[in-house]
């Protein structure tokens, strides 16, 4: 995750240019990795909404500030890596809260209508649910709501 003015000059490259440059990176890690087929380039930096940001955990903060987050508003239920007890900061994090407010919002369904034929697994009941790779505590944010 670049930051200070190597962010500020990514920032300013075209979308193909700053995905070979992330890519060229990538090949010094991983030699053997394949080029992408397809891209998406986020500008956080000159975003109006972000401006370059992602959660950090401040010192004092509560030690249930977490949980607090994720707490549902009626219909409405919370997940990102700004909910995320163990792996805030990162899309690992987002994908795993995403998961959780999905469970959530499943039993609240379940709770209020009973069990509906919407809940049944697509991939049968002995199938494992796959997680992603931790890649990194800092990868910048991803919401889901």
């Amino acid at each position: 995750m670049p930051a200070g003015q190597l962010a500020r000059d990514i920032d300013k490259l075209s979308d193909d240019a700053a995905a070979n440059f992330a890519f060229l990176h990538l090949k010094k890690i991983l030699p053997d990795a394949s080029a992408p087929i397809q891209h998406l380039v986020s500008r956080w930096g000159s975003d109006v909404n972000s401006l370059g940001s992602y959660s950090y955990d401040a010192v004092g903060k509560p030690h249930d500030l977490y949980e607090r987050l994720r707490i549902p508003v009626d219909n409405l239920f919370f997940a990102g890596e700004a909910t995320s007890t163990d792996y805030p900061g990162s899309v690992h994090g987002a994908y795993h809260t995403g998961l959780m407010a999905a469970e959530d919002c499943r039993m609240r369904v379940l709770e209020r209508y009973g069990e509906l034929d919407l809940f049944q697994p697509v991939m049968g009941e002995d199938t494992p649910a796959s997680v992603p790779l931790l890649i990194s505590q800092q990868l910048n944010k991803c919401l889901f709501m």
